[in-house]
């Protein structure tokens, strides 16, 4: 009997850590909370983690009493799960309900009571059956903690309100920027290289604007569609991972990294905006009798009925690729104006991919390609999209993301480990070129667009130097320095034109409050269970004044989240 308790402790210890980490996973994937799914989860973790430390029995020599040191390796453990708990709910607050949250409470709650037991068994050195209970009581513990997370009732859909009063409404511009960098945006602006940012942020209301941590792409724009925050509306992260015990859709993160803990032998499978469960600003706008039109939004697919022009993200990367544009009759109009590489002027080219750069930099940014995008987005916001008294265009511009992550460093050296200002000449003069192409893009699209609107350009994160333990590896392993938004970077955000106060600087706006300042912008009511605010101070006074914003409880269908 004492023989096969000695073996049985540090399996009981590993199922006993596997079974936290599932808690954890569960707390994340939140999906996965029905009764088999979390079952099958937690113990294929439990059995991972008995599997993994049952050959360590082996080692305690002392039939049916742990050592000292296996109490202590076994607190520090646990004390190891109840931390890890603890950071993922700080990590991951705006990704998770209550619910889930409470979930990794009572997983850190657990960790700690339990690493308490393990030094206290340190000093008791209990033997048999009664050392075996100081790991069982813990896993009892554990395999209670889904408890915390169950649902409560659902809530029954609201009746459509009858009226919703409008305000003023005004015809809106909304352009969204991918791969900025605030401080290299504000600096060039403010010596003359940019002179359309200069003069919105001259005109306008601007500042930075306070993004989603930690960064996913997906998950980000979707909430500055939304004005809700992941918990909410749902897309949680832009890929998921298909597994034998369930999909998950968020994997745990360790502090100072850009990305998730890596699963071995999982293929990431994109999700874009399939999980999406709130409306976006342009749906609410198109629904209330807006001509509105939506161009190349990240994870705003599948597209739907009801708008002048939803073309996805996919119909401009992917030549026009079919069923991601509706109607399909102006999609096909639209993918017309699609350009390729070498349809662009070769000045722009020379100046985008100037001489001095690696074959594999320039294969790395494709700075061409991304400029061909670019301007077929815009060609077919100025071909088809609503002009009309009160329409709205949205339109992202991505093709500044691969040169800002290659050439990115080269801004700034100081910023970054391991770069040479010798090695970086061209790599800027690149960037800035990008940077002057989307100027020119940006007026060009006022000139022929801006008139009587109001203008939104905004970044949801800037670019800048990758968290401090990915780049101290990268440095490590000799790879170049690149720029990426996952340290958390705040981004920026300008309103300009008619309703705005010129000269304002914006000190406290965040992502999530740029839907609802649209709708009201747009002079439609806000919703009470969106998480933003409405950005007052950037309205001008006859704005403020001759304004009262209705607020309605949701506009989804299903009640308010």
């Amino acid at each position: 009997m004492s023989e096969a308790l000695r073996r049985s402790h540090p399996a009981l210890l590993g199922a006993l850590a596997g079974l936290g980490a599932g808690n954890v996973l569960l707390a994340l994937n939140p999906h996965l909370l029905a009764p088999f799914p979390a079952l099958r989860l937690l113990s294929a973790c439990g059995l991972l983690g008995l599997l993994l430390l049952a050959p360590f029995g082996l080692l305690v020599r002392e039939p049916g009493t742990p050592s000292t040191g296996f109490w202590g390796f076994s607190a520090i453990v646990l004390a190891l799960l109840a931390v890890h708990a603890e950071t993922q709910r700080k990590l991951y607050y705006d990704f998770l309900g209550n619910g889930t949250r409470r979930l990794l409470v009572g997983v850190a709650l657990a960790g700690a009571v339990s690493a308490a037991a393990a030094l206290a068994a340190a000093r008791k050195r209990p033997r048999g059956r009664r050392a075996a209970a100081f790991l069982l009581g813990p896993a009892a513990l554990l395999s209670a903690v889904p408890l915390l997370g169950r649902h409560g009732p659902e809530r029954s859909p609201l009746a459509p309100p009858q009226a919703i009063p409008r305000t003023a409404t005004r015809s809106l511009l909304v352009v969204g920027l991918e791969g900025v960098s605030w401080e290299l945006l504000s600096r060039a602006a403010s010596d003359g290289s940019l002179p359309v940012f200069a003069r919105l942020l001259e005109e306008g209301a601007g500042g930075p604007l306070g993004t989603l941590s930690p960064h996913d792409r997906a998950a980000l724009w979707t909430t500055a569609a939304t004005g809700k925050m992941p918990r909410k509306h749902g897309v949680v992260s832009e890929t998921s991972l298909p597994t034998p015990v369930g999909v998950l859709r968020l994997l745990p993160r360790v502090p100072g990294f850009a990305r998730p803990i890596p699963l071995p032998f999982a293929r990431p499978r994109r999700d874009g905006g399939a999980t999406r469960r709130s409306r976006a600003f342009w749906e609410v706008l198109a629904e209330r009798g807006h001509e509105v039109a939506v161009l190349s939004w990240p994870a705003a697919d599948p597209p739907r009925e009801g708008l002048v022009l939803w073309a996805t993200e996919r119909f401009f990367s992917e030549s026009g690729a079919k069923g991601e544009a509706l109607p399909e009759e102006t999609g096909e109009r639209a993918r017309l104006l699609l350009l390729g590489a070498g349809n662009l002027d070769r000045p722009l080219t020379r100046a985008l991919e100037p001489t001095g750069l690696s074959d594999a930099e320039l294969r790395e940014a494709h700075a061409a390609a991304g400029a061909a995008r670019d301007l077929g987005i815009v060609g077919a916001t100025l071909a088809g999209v609503p002009t009309g008294p009160g329409s709205v265009s949205a339109l992202v511009l991505s093709g500044l993301g691969g040169p800002a992550r290659v050439f990115g460093p080269a801004a700034d050296p100081r910023r970054y480990f391991g770069v040479s200002r010798r090695e970086t000449d061209a790599a800027e003069k690149a960037l800035l070129a990008y940077y002057r192409f989307l100027d020119d893009t940006l007026g060009d699209l006022l000139e022929r667009e801006g008139r009587e609107r109001t203008l939104c350009v905004f970044a949801p994160a800037s670019f800048g130097p990758a968290p401090p333990l990915t780049a101290l590896l990268d440095l490590l392993r000799g790879r170049a320095p690149i720029a990426s938004p996952d340290g958390g970077d705040d981004g920026f955000l300008v309103l300009w034109g008619s309703g705005i106060r010129a000269g304002v600087r914006l000190t406290s706006a965040d992502v999530v409050d740029l839907a609802p300042t649209l709708l009201a912008l747009a002079g439609e009511p806000i919703a009470r269970d969106m998480d933003g605010r409405v950005l007052a101070e950037a309205f001008d006074d006859r704005f403020s004044r001759g304004t009262s914003i209705p607020v309605v409880e949701t506009f989804e269908p299903e009640g308010p989240q």
